[in-house]
């Protein structure tokens, strides 16, 4: 497994090394073998009853049937499943996206994932920026085969310990890891988590108070990113990073040359009430030559006109 660390990192915080990221993988405890949490028989039950529910926001919707019986016998709340063509170790008590893939993986992002896997092929380059448990890497890495290249970024070195051990359970060893966090400065900053869920982290603002979890992060650019682990173009975005998408996409496509920019980009929406909606990064991607091509509950999957922008 690859880690990206380019400087020292911030006070406070270290950045996982490769022994680090794969310790699952090589302790004695039993635990590191996948099927070691294996889900007892009524979660199991759970399971049958939540992937039974129709695809989409009603099977969402209906999930909190199941989920009871699915939550009620994990050892240590994991679960060693599979799901999206993939052997998993989810952690779904305590991050929202992988609850989703345990319960109804026929609800998780299933437009967009399908439109990553058909994007992705030999020699194409993916980046997931806010990777949270990496599983939009998992299944880039597995559509685009050994010759693609696949960049998840995600500052948590908890969820970056949980994406390098499902990598390595899957043989998908070359997917690169960076522990920054992206923003439209240079330094160092505080990534504190919202809420219970841990795929909701912000940068903190200068001068607010830092309630709960928090750690230092370095701070860099996409472009400062892509240079240091020579990244010469991108074919494939997925950026979700609770707000701070604009941040990070307008000094990219202020300095970065065209031909560089992502053929796809897979973006979180707006929030339905922002009150700026001109300064939204949905609203930029627009502007500078993107088109959307499909818009589903929670994202916009655009693609870009190189004729425009």
């Amino acid at each position: 497994m690859t880690t990206h660390d380019t400087s020292r990192p911030a006070e406070g915080f270290e950045d996982i090394t490769e022994a680090e990221a794969t310790q699952e993988l090589t302790t004695t405890d039993p635990g590191a073998v996948h099927g070691r949490f294996r889900p007892g028989i009524l979660s199991r039950l759970g399971m049958a009853i939540g992937r039974a529910l129709p695809p989409g926001r009603t099977g969402l919707k209906l999930a909190g049937i199941a989920q009871p019986l699915a939550m009620s016998a994990l050892e240590d709340g994991v679960a060693d499943i599979e799901a999206l063509g993939l052997k998993l170790r989810l952690h779904p008590l305590d991050n929202l996206s992988e609850k989703r893939t345990y319960l109804t993986p026929q609800c998780f992002d299933v437009v967009e994932l399908e439109t990553l896997r058909g994007a992705m092929g030999p020699g194409k380059t993916f980046i997931d920026i806010g990777a949270n448990a990496g599983l939009y890497s998992l299944v880039a890495a597995k559509a685009g085969g050994r010759s693609a290249r696949v960049i998840a970024v995600e500052p948590q070195d908890e969820m970056r310990r949980r994406l390098a051990y499902n990598a390595r359970t899957n043989g998908l060893e070359a997917i690169e890891i960076s522990g920054v966090a992206l923003s439209d400065y240079e330094g160092e900053s505080v990534m504190r988590l919202v809420g219970s869920n841990r795929g909701g982290t912000q940068l903190a603002v200068t001068g607010e108070d830092q309630p709960g979890r928090s750690m230092a992060v370095r701070v860099t650019t996409l472009t400062t990113l892509l240079d240091e682990m020579r990244v010469a173009k991108l074919d494939v975005m997925k950026i979700d990073v609770e707000g701070g998408e604009l941040a990070i996409l307008a000094p990219f496509f202020a300095s970065a040359a065209k031909d560089r920019w992502p053929d796809m980009i897979i973006m979180e929406r707006p929030a339905i009430n922002q009150v700026d909606a001109a300064r939204d990064a949905l609203s930029l991607a627009c502007s500078r030559g993107y088109r959307v091509e499909t818009e589903t509950h929670a994202n916009a999957i655009l693609t870009l006109d190189r004729a425009r922008g």
